[in-house]
């Protein structure tokens, strides 16, 4: 039995502090606190370049450590009834019969400390911090990148208390250890802009204050510092420790001084930040409880990971990493769904600005947030992909209209590097980070990954200029998914292993030997026209190779690139586990997505979600190990994948341009609540079990032979009420399955006949789930329909001007 509940979001407990010890994070600050201490510290100085962002590590001595003293006897302060949030904790303790809240949150970039008084205080007691001295770190292990200097040199100033002002005082100065060389080449994968050399030298200062008065004391040996209540504590009261860093002395006074004087202020707008998220977040009722924990917790602590002075900036990691390039942008239907729409369009904001004038969107950022390096440019189409899709959350034409010029700018970038007119870009793949073992060269490579990811967004390209009127731009969009579609599966499919390699030679067009789960990413749903030939056989390829106790491995054992880092070679990625979701889905394999919630309960349990999870040993409780699934640290990208793929999957709902879609499996009855889609709220239940469906019901009203949710259908209501009844087999002749980038709109069906209003933007494909041929007229005229009589399935392609409706008629 599991030592904690997740109510809404928040990790609840009874006693102690459930995975511990477990961090705390907001924006540039995370902390870690083990039952007794605040054992780490990390903040990413917004100057720095480059260096350790740890700050303060345990070690031999203690952390930070708060108590209350009795007749100077030191009490402990222990964990009851305790409240976690991604930012901190709040919980209860008995002192010598005296009950007691404490907290430890992150605030406004400082940790704050606090002690709350009851009503009745009969005993005198005092408030005290403690740490000692070499709590601070001095980076120096080459060997560990998580401690290692960064080739900068840091020396700590002597700590030093201003009794006038109640605050001590630290402070250390980092200095490069050797010179940079300037780079002369520029990697085309993730070429270094060289905007800084990180050769200025850059100071951080802590200072930590109160907002009650304080006395000071030094131990002489083993230098540990003291910070006490000057008098004793008064019933109804909260007591506050603050500690604040900033890259300035005056700076940092000035941040101490502030938030002492509102703290109540500062921290009841830290809860009520989360708690609009809490509120807002979609609740999942399955008969699978850590998924429902797991629906609750993922935008809470995907919150954690923004930095505040940015808007638009994400951390890949609430913990030691910071903003990256496609960290970011990727598998953002999570963040539309739990209703995040306003950093979406932040974020669309954030890399056009910061972009590099010549080569694109960054791959990485320095803390100050200037570009390190510039992404791989497949994975900078990522950005069109979102474009399209924060459209589809929203409807808002005129963000998009501003923004498109740049989805433009890189959408050409792109095409510089298309190789003998086949729609595909050339490049290492963007994953993993050494591609080499996968028999890339980095000079001759046309990677599936990567053009699966192009693939997407070249489809979002043609819908956005379209929408923009950019005629030119949507004939060259539709030319380059047309030669990928002609080009895809004869040049990548490997009919012997039943799946596609992981690349090709560039100038021979040849297959490599080399196969890898992450050769496919699901950017968008566009993909299912590309990838549909290839489920059935790719599905069984993952089942045989790929599928293991601990989660879906990336490389397959019997490959040579099996492990050859010892690090990512042996791991499942969950970013890129979208794919697998729709194949296990659309092969109607219960099975197999119970297993995949197995896998995601084992890390929620944990309160954790990795980057990547270890498949070298063949276990179902993988190792936690101690920096990638530290408990508390959850990896952004990770958990919009996970959460998306649960959304599209499990569920069994997806959101594209034309409005929302369904499909069903034969998996268990639940409820999703409160889905955002176009400033509309649906509470979408799944009733019954089976690969069709028999009818949707909407706030009342019946639809038939349609799998597509019409975009009229809910009217004007801001929450809309929706009813999927599944079943083992279709009622009807011929059911519209799915038609991405289609908006249905008075739609009916009767005697056998579906009719409907249509439109869109650019060219999509009517997917039909057909017991016979059809006959489909759009406009009054019949149109061509390619049946496939064996699969059931028919479909037409269609494309669409933008506000220029189409009357539909399926027969």
């Amino acid at each position: 039995m599991k030592a904690y509940q997740v109510n809404r979001g928040v990790v609840e407990s009874e006693r102690g502090v459930p995975e511990s010890p477990r961090w705390f994070s907001d924006s540039r600050l995370n902390f870690e606190i083990n039952e007794s201490a605040i054992t780490q510290v990390n903040y990413h100085n917004p100057l720095a370049v480059r260096g350790c962002n740890t700050i303060f590590l345990q070690r031999l001595w203690d952390g930070f450590r708060h108590y209350v003293e009795q007749d100077g006897v030191t009490q402990k302060l222990a964990y009851t009834n305790s409240k976690l949030w991604p930012f901190g904790i709040d919980s209860e303790c008995l002192v010598n019969g005296v009950q007691l809240r404490h907290r430890m949150l992150a605030v406004e970039e400082s940790i704050v400390l606090q002690v709350i008084t009851p009503a009745e205080l009969p005993v005198a007691l005092r408030y005290k911090l403690e740490f000692y001295k070499d709590f601070g770190l001095i980076p120096a292990d080459a060997q560990d990148f998580r401690f290692s200097a960064g080739g900068m040199n840091r020396q700590w100033a002597e700590w030093s208390y201003d009794g006038s002002a109640g605050q001590l005082l630290g402070s250390f100065a980092e200095k490069p250890a050797l010179s940079e060389v300037s780079h002369q080449d520029i990697n085309i994968n993730n070429p270094d802009v060289g905007r800084k050399t990180g050769d200025e030298p850059v100071e951080l200062h802590i200072g930590i204050g109160s907002d009650f008065p304080l006395t000071f004391a030094k131990r002489p040996l083993n230098a540990k510092y003291i910070l006490s209540s000057f008098e004793k504590l008064e019933p109804n009261r909260t007591y506050s420790f603050i500690i604040s860093f900033h890259p300035e002395q005056e700076g940092l006074l000035a941040k101490l001084q502030g938030l002492a004087e509102r703290m109540e202020e500062a921290v009841a707008k830290q809860f009520a930040r989360y708690e609009r998220v809490r509120a807002q977040a979609p609740v999942l009722r399955s008969p699978y409880p850590v998924l429902n924990d797991f629906f609750s917790l993922i935008p809470m602590y995907h919150e954690s990971c923004k930095v505040t002075d940015v808007p638009g900036a994400i951390k890949a990691k609430n913990k030691q990493y910071w903003v990256w390039g496609w960290d970011g942008i990727t598998s953002n239907y999570a963040s539309l769904y739990w209703g995040d729409q306003a950093f979406i369009g932040d974020m669309l904001r954030f890399y056009e600005e910061t972009a590099d004038a010549d080569w694109g969107i960054a791959h990485s950022y320095r803390h100050d947030m200037s570009l390190n390096s510039v992404s791989a440019l497949p994975a900078q189409s990522m950005y069109i992909s979102l474009l399209q899709q924060y459209y589809a959350a929203t409807g808002d034409k005129r963000l998009v209209l501003e923004r498109y010029e740049f989805a433009k700018r890189i959408f050409q970038l792109i095409l510089t590097r298309e190789v003998q007119g086949t729609g595909f870009c050339e490049g290492a793949s963007l994953f993993p980070d050494f591609p080499a073992f996968m028999h890339e060269t980095g000079t001759s490579d046309i990677s599936s990954l990567n053009n699966t990811i192009f693939y997407c967004a070249a489809r979002s390209m043609e819908y956005l200029a379209e929408l923009a009127g950019d005629r030119e731009t949507k004939e060259r969009a539709g030319a380059v998914f047309a030669g990928i579609e002609k080009n895809f599966l004869s040049l990548f499919y490997d009919r012997e292993k039943g799946f596609v390699v992981s690349s090709i030679d560039s100038k021979t067009l040849r297959k490599r030997n080399s196969f890898n789960s992450n050769a496919v990413k699901w950017e968008s749903h566009y993909l299912s026209d590309l990838m549909e030939p290839l489920h059935a056989d790719a599905l069984t390829f993952f089942d045989k190779h790929i599928v293991c106790r601990a989660g879906l491995r990336e490389i397959p054992v019997w490959s040579d690139a099996f492990d050859q880092d010892a690090n990512q070679l042996h791991c499942w990625w969950p970013v890129t586990g979208e794919y697998y979701m729709q194949l296990i889905n659309g092969g109607n394999r219960a099975d197999l997505i119970e297993q995949w919630i197995g896998w995601v309960s084992y890390w929620t349990g944990k309160l954790t979600c990795p980057e990547g999870i270890s498949c070298y040993i063949d276990t179902d409780e993988p190792d936690l190990d101690r920096w990638n699934t530290e408990r508390g640290t959850w990896h952004a990208y990770s958990m919009r994948g996970w959460y998306q793929a649960a959304v599209h999957g499990v569920v069994g709902v997806t959101m594209e341009a034309g409005g929302l879609n369904f499909h069903p499996y034969g998996g268990e009855e639940m409820t999703l609540e409160g889905l955002h889609v176009r400033n509309r709220r649906f509470d979408i239940a799944m009733k019954g079990s089976g690969r069709y469906i028999q009818s949707i019901e909407v706030d009342g009203r019946l639809l038939e032979a349609t799998n597509k949710l019409p975009v009229d259908i809910a009217g004007g209501n801001a929450n809309v009420v929706v009813t999927v009844r599944r079943a083992d087999s279709s009622p009807y002749p011929i059911v519209i399955e799915k038609g991405f980038g289609i908006e249905l709109s008075s739609y009916s069906y009767s005697d056998g006949v579906i009719r409907a209003r249509m439109q869109g933007a650019g060219t999509s494909r009517l997917k039909l789930i057909a017991k016979r041929k059809p006959v489909v007229n759009i406009g009054g005229c019949s149109v061509d329909v390619h049946y496939d009589a064996a699969a059931g399935r028919a479909t037409v392609e269609i494309v669409l001007t933008a506000g220029q409706g189409e009357d539909l008629t399926i027969q």
